[in-house]
């Protein structure tokens, strides 16, 4: 289930974060200590409900006490007409393949059927890659269950950001992200989005879950998502999540050369378990308190 929503949404921490608090009071947000400022980073939920507000205090608090906010990606400076034209032009097979030739007859037959049962006709996607159906009726599916970008995590504090003036910068860019599914092969992706239809069905009580636990900072829970995925698909846990951390994790470290304090906001499977964001501070003697 995880994996559907690494990019969209929307993680014992084997050995890597902080035991939880005799009060329980933890959060999907971790400090960092350099010599004169402090680094903030907070695990997201990409899409969200109105309902899933207020955030918690302790999470404002790390918003006003940074001079700057990074992200992912900036979204301060997403053009979206662009985007959505690069991202149709990836996503778009090449002349001459269809969905249903890459998929196959059997598997394709699958797929199809997967999707009637949520009410989407998988043939609006005949001419795109299989990792874009997947994605795209993701969304469709947590649109329908009330889920916003507009309501996530990012947009929360860009809309704050912009109003305090403080700066936004971005980790990578909106390419690095579309690249991440469009390298994988035709096969994979395939395999992709039959699974990911296959989890539909119990998307709404999955995405209460872990809505929840990212409430209550239950890492565990998301470690165990992960875990169950890394069995299945290792290659796109290693892409979509690892690769990523290990080209953040020098960015994240010179911040805490600075006098500054920042808050760095990116998915919370990052923060979390194998090859994350936290376990690769570690590695390199850097503490991370969960808060």
């Amino acid at each position: 289930m995880i994996r559907r929503r690494l990019l969209g949404l929307a993680l014992s921490c084997l050995g890597v974060c902080a035991a939880a608090r005799a009060d329980g009071a933890l959060h999907a947000l971790w400090e960092l200590h350099g010599k004169h400022n402090t680094v903030y980073l907070l695990g997201s939920i990409h899409v969200l409900r109105a309902s899933d507000y207020p955030l918690a205090p302790q999470v404002l608090s790390a918003y006003g006490k940074a001079s700057s906010i990074l992200m992912e990606i900036n979204l301060a400076q997403i053009d979206a007409q662009r985007v959505q034209a690069e991202l149709l032009a990836s996503a778009r097979l090449p002349e001459g393949k269809t969905l249903p030739g890459i998929m196959g007859d059997a598997r394709y037959k699958r797929a199809q059927s997967l999707a009637r049962e949520v009410g989407i006709d998988l043939g609006i996607f005949d001419a795109f890659a299989p990792w874009f159906a997947a994605e795209a009726i993701s969304q469709l599916q947590l649109q329908h269950l009330g889920f916003q970008p507009k309501a996530g995590v990012e947009m929360f504090f860009l809309e704050r950001a912009r109003a305090d003036g403080k700066p936004v910068a971005g980790l990578e860019t909106v390419h690095d992200q579309i690249a991440l599914f469009d390298s994988l092969s035709l096969e994979a992706q395939a395999d992709y989005l039959v699974s990911s239809l296959e989890e539909a069905h119990d998307l709404p009580k999955e995405v209460d879950a872990m809505v929840h636990a990212w409430a209550v900072g239950d890492t565990q829970w998301f470690v165990e998502q992960l875990q169950s995925e890394l069995g299945r698909d290792p290659a796109l846990y290693e892409s979509v999540l690892v690769a990523r951390n290990r080209k953040w994790v020098p960015k994240i470290e010179a911040l805490l050369n600075d006098d500054k304090n920042y808050l760095v906001i990116v998915g919370t499977g990052h923060l979390v378990g194998q090859g994350s964001v936290i376990a690769l501070l570690k590695k390199d003697g850097i503490a991370a308190a969960q808060l």
